[in-house]
């Protein structure tokens, strides 16, 4: 089936289901959460470089969804493109909240000096701790690496590059469907995730 077919048949899905839950079948959002459930966790876990509270903002995410989906109007906006934007608008809560807290705890050491713990101990356990004895074949470590490297060159790119290619390159959005997510012009669009690659590129030219 031709890529574009695909995605129409999906998102017409996507329509029938939210129409069917405001006709009051619940069981149809039910199977929204399913069918979009593992996609948006990782799109979060790449955005907050956290995999455990993703799963947290997910749920958040599809519960302000069920709250506000009497008001979705299929045809004027996309589910997918309304799940980004407010898992994206999560996400960047989510961010300064932590920012808040680590400035926190950061103002709580330096107030309090350096007795007690010793994180240093913590390190030496790390550093002296016994190698796996399981053997690894060659190939599948090359590809463990490279998978590593990878999922760090995206943590590290800047938010605004790195949103756009999460949305484009993992989660299959259109041009336009991360305009409208990001609130951003589609060129802008563009020339942010072209941007992207060339960053990746660079920075794993040692796997390449």
């Amino acid at each position: 089936m031709d890529k574009h077919l695909r995605r129409h048949l999906m998102l017409d899905l996507d329509d029938e289901l939210i129409e069917r839950y405001q006709k009051g079948d619940e069981g149809a959002f039910t199977l929204l959460v399913r069918r979009h459930q593992q996609p948006l966790i990782n799109f979060i876990a790449r955005f907050i470089n956290d995999r455990d509270n993703a799963e947290d903002l997910a749920q958040e995410t599809f519960i302000r969804m069920f709250k506000a989906a009497h008001r979705y109007k299929p045809g004027r906006a996309q589910f997918k493109t309304w799940m980004y934007h407010i898992a994206k608008n999560l996400c960047k809560n989510e961010i300064r909240n932590r920012e808040r807290r680590d400035k926190y705890r950061v103002d709580n050491v330096v107030n309090s000096g350096s007795e007690g713990h010793n994180d240093t101990e913590e390190i030496d356990l790390i550093a002296n701790a016994p190698a796996n004895p399981a053997f690894q074949p060659e190939v599948e470590l090359e590809r463990k690496e490279l998978r590593n490297a990878l999922q760090k060159a995206i943590a590290e790119l800047p938010e605004q590059y790195r949103l756009p290619l999460v949305l484009r390159d993992l989660q299959g959005l259109s041009y336009d469907e991360i305009s409208e997510v990001l609130e951003l012009r589609s060129g802008t669009t563009k020339s942010r995730i072209n941007r992207a690659r060339l960053m990746l590129k660079d920075k794993l030219k040692p796997f390449i």
